[in-house]
């Protein structure tokens, strides 16, 4: 009991800690007074605050609460008093999304989905308000691509009827999650095509939702710092919660912890290292994810798994380590693939929970390290590849090691069932 209100006290300041970096990216990105790490901070002392007062001292926890939260507020009043004399731009926005993340930081605590929801939202509005105008440079080519891929949806939705199962899987519900990854992408890769942003902040974590390996590359080949391939590799694993959500909620609660402090520890290193770094990046070659061809790929790579796994349990060979093997070889294509095989697997009875969440992690481990092949193939001549290998490397164990370790750790900590499909 006590290690399970552990596991939920860390998830929520997990969470918290993505709500105030959603909140405050967007204003590191305008060189606003307060940057992510503001907002973070804000974000994190407001769930801890709450913890605190709920879970130990409430009954004295309230005065406590009062003090310190109106504190906050007065100081960041007072900036926005001070800028309005001193300064041509008040901040009122900055000053607003910092209070957001404080009540964010509270409501954290009672519920996961709407502060995470509201700081994405948040985030799109401002990421946008700007941008929308530049519609009319889509060129032609974007355009059919983006018709193909619709009319295939919508031929798709309309002609597979409902109750068609495979492996016992919902066909529809599946081709349902398909269209809202590739949606997501798509979102991401005209925010990230038509911004007038370069700066690597920008390109990495939108390009890391729109195509992880194609950013990759172009990074690569500009000679980019290999942290900025570490936080692509972020925005990936962040769109694989995408994917849980969609299809299976239960085995997302026991994924957010490894995937989301994976998140947090990658996003905080690889800002602190790209901190000065001024690269400018053409995305002229960043593909169109919702194009016919990244479609047709994305589906087939998923197909072949399903197909293997038809024909496994068909010939009663249910070996585990053959599932395990089917997810990293996968998620060397696609990390997107990969996790959505593992979702199917587990809804359909060949893996239990446990099973599923360490193939889960297998397959984001095989997504994370062909970011080295893509980034060494494609690296700028006058980089050395020694030491940006060395350096890449680094990061990716981080990220895999804390990755590997926590989801073990949450197996543990709940006891969840492996060795067997009960």
């Amino acid at each position: 009991m006590v290690d399970e209100q552990f596991y939920n006290i860390f998830l929520t300041i997990v969470i918290s800690f993505f709500c105030g970096f959603l909140l405050g990216i967007e204003r590191t990105r305008v060189s606003a007074q307060y940057g992510a790490r503001d907002h973070i901070f804000f974000s994190m002392i407001s769930t801890s605050l709450i913890i605190l007062y709920e879970d130990f001292i409430s009954d004295i926890g309230i005065v406590l609460l009062i003090v310190i939260y109106s504190g906050m507020v007065i100081f960041l009043l007072i900036g926005s008093i001070y800028r309005l004399f001193h300064e041509e731009n008040p901040g009122y926005t900055t000053t607003l999304s910092m209070m957001l993340a404080m009540v964010l930081g509270i409501i954290v605590y009672y519920d996961f989905f709407i502060p995470i929801s509201i700081a994405t939202l948040f985030l799109i509005i401002l990421s946008t308000k700007k941008q929308f105008y530049k519609i009319q440079e889509l060129r032609k080519i974007e355009w059919t691509g983006t018709v193909q891929f619709i009319a295939i949806v919508v031929l798709l939705y309309i002609l597979i009827p409902e109750g068609i199962t495979i492996l016992n899987i919902d066909l529809k519900a599946i081709i349902i999650i398909f269209i809202t990854i590739l949606a997501v992408k798509y979102f991401s890769y005209f925010l990230l095509k038509y911004s007038a942003e370069n700066n690597l902040y920008y390109i990495s974590i939108l390009g890391g939702f729109a195509h992880s390996e194609a950013t990759t590359v172009q990074l690569a080949k500009i000679g980019a710092s290999p942290s900025a391939i570490w936080l692509v590799i972020q925005t990936m694993l962040g769109r694989m919660i995408l994917i849980l959500v969609l299809g299976a909620p239960n085995l997302l609660y026991y994924a957010l912890l490894p995937i989301l402090s994976t998140i947090a520890v990658g996003l905080f290193g690889s800002f602190i290292i790209l901190k000065g770094k001024a690269t400018l990046l053409e995305t002229e070659k960043i593909r169109n994810p919702l194009s016919l061809k990244s479609a047709i790929i994305f589906a087939l790579t998923y197909a072949l798994a399903l197909l293997i796994s038809f024909i496994l349990d068909f010939l009663l060979f249910e070996n585990y380590l053959a599932y395990c093997l089917i997810s990293f070889l996968i998620g060397l294509f696609s990390g997107g693939a990969s996790s959505l095989f593992v979702t199917t697997s587990y809804l359909s009875g060949l893996v239990n929970i446990g099973q599923a969440l360490l193939m889960l992690t297998i397959g984001l481990t095989a997504a994370i390290l062909n970011k080295i092949f893509y980034s060494i193939r494609f690296l700028s001549e006058g980089k050395n590849k020694k030491k940006y290998a060395f350096n890449l490397i680094t990061y990716q164990i981080i990220t895999i090691l804390i990755l590997v370790s926590l989801t073990l750790f949450t197996i543990n900590i709940f006891t969840l069932p492996f060795f067997s499909n009960s």
